[in-house]
């Protein structure tokens, strides 16, 4: 599994190939940040769905079922890193919306219209 800076590095390398201008800051920091939305939304319904109960009444299955979710829950925080990056590469371009001029209520506001 990639950590959290594997991610930062692969998302900042992206972000760094993306033409980013004053035109489309904004639009490209919205789309981050509801890709970032959408995962968010898919990872709370597999941390209530994605889980393996006893697959009998056997002694091993107990701890099968431990093992299975333990590996699981690993994905799950893999998946939440991912968001948290994808995040802080749209606080990235929040620096760079700032730097071309724009006000923070046109930031907020960018993705309130896209998102």
């Amino acid at each position: 599994m990639s950590s959290p800076t594997d991610f930062r590095s692969e998302l900042d390398a992206a972000v760094g190939v993306l033409r980013v201008d004053r035109d489309n800051v904004l639009q490209l920091r919205a789309g981050i940040l509801a890709e970032a939305d959408r995962l968010a939304e898919d990872l709370r319904v597999a941390q209530r769905e994605c889980r393996v109960g006893l697959c009998g009444g056997d002694p091993v299955s107990p701890e099968a079922a431990a093992a299975f979710n333990s590996r699981i829950d690993g994905w799950l925080q893999h998946c939440a890193r991912y968001i948290e990056a994808l995040r802080a590469s749209a606080r990235t371009l929040d620096d760079s919306a700032r730097r071309y001029g724009y006000t923070e209520t046109e930031i907020a506001d960018s993705f309130r219209t896209v998102g």
